[in-house]
């Protein structure tokens, strides 16, 4: 709580301080992320803010100057944000961050001028950002989380008129994000082992909700609850296929133990991880990180081919 009480009096003072040198160009400024669930932590923890203007022209001061705000109220509140974002001082000399900088992982706040968003049907408009938009990032899942978890700083609440249809190509790049991810971590994690780590265990945290979301499960209201859903909901999709009696002997028969092809013992050491960093990160030597990294890949391709064969 202490972590989550630092960022909130961080992030009422950014947006109280922006919107009274821009407020009559401010529309509103949205939280989503792990800041707005309550779950957000010190030192491994990014936020994720939306700036919409009112007006045209302004774009370029209002993130200007929000950036200089930005760094300076880390500094002051101490929320180390420098080290985990993959823009700001600290990233310049960091090679993965520069690369997570370029598709927009990790960047804490995105100032969208009129017409850059079609906030009602969840749709990215801003050209900058289309190509990503398009092929990469699921908008689906993204303006359903803005919608279901976001927190309005400022503004007026945009939530309301937000009705978010997912196709399944939406769906599908829900869930290949967090495999990059595994896939960038493992692949860094020789190199870069502390960000390394930090990316293998928000692969984890994202497949799980990215998962739910595949299945046209609710999302938005915690990874740790999300995680005991999604096991939960794999227990009952076997169940239902076999039978208890059955899909236990399926299970002895073939060895299709799927706690082991879902290992959700490795997803409780994942939330070990995220809510007490400080100290369980300690304990990763280089040989633990990577690892730890090779096994978040593993259970993310696990949990993603679970749920497309779910669907099926």
């Amino acid at each position: 709580m202490k972590d989550q009480k630092q960022v909130q009096l961080f992030l009422k003072e950014f947006s109280s301080a922006l919107a009274k040198e821009f407020g009559d160009d401010i529309e509103f400024i949205l939280l989503f992320g792990s800041a707005a669930r309550g779950e957000w932590k010190r030192g491994i923890s990014d936020v994720d803010l939306v700036i919409q203007l009112k007006t045209q022209g302004r774009a370029n001061d209002v993130s200007e100057c929000a950036g200089k705000l930005f760094w300076a109220l880390d500094k002051k509140h101490k929320t180390l944000l420098s080290k985990v974002c993959s823009v700001g001082d600290d990233a310049k000399k960091d090679n993965v961050k520069k690369v997570l900088k370029k598709t927009r992982l990790y960047v804490p706040f995105e100032v969208f001028a009129p017409g850059d968003i079609d906030w009602k049907n969840g749709k990215i408009k801003k050209k900058e950002l289309l190509l990503g938009a398009n092929l990469v990032a699921s908008q689906a899942m993204l303006f359903t989380k803005m919608k279901d978890e976001g927190k309005i700083l400022y503004g007026r609440d945009i939530r309301k008129q937000m009705k978010i249809k997912a196709t399944h190509w939406e769906k599908l790049k829900a869930i290949l994000i967090p495999f990059y991810l595994s896939s960038m971590s493992a692949f860094a994690a020789s190199i870069a082992p502390k960000n390394a780590l930090k990316m293998a265990n928000k692969a984890v945290m994202y497949s799980i909700e990215a998962s739910l979301f595949f299945l046209e499960k609710p999302i938005g209201h915690g990874v740790r609850k999300a995680a005991g859903e999604l096991e939960n909901e794999l227990m009952r999709t076997i169940r239902k296929k076999y039978g208890v009696f059955g899909a236990l002997e399926l299970d002895i028969a073939l060895n299709l133990d799927y706690r082991k092809f879902v290992n959700f013992d490795f997803v409780k050491e994942a939330l070990r991880l995220k809510y007490n960093w400080n100290q369980e990160s300690k304990k990763y030597t280089r040989t633990g990180t990577i690892r730890f990294c090779l096994r978040a890949l593993f259970f993310v391709n696990s949990i993603n081919w679970y749920v497309v064969l779910r669907k099926k």
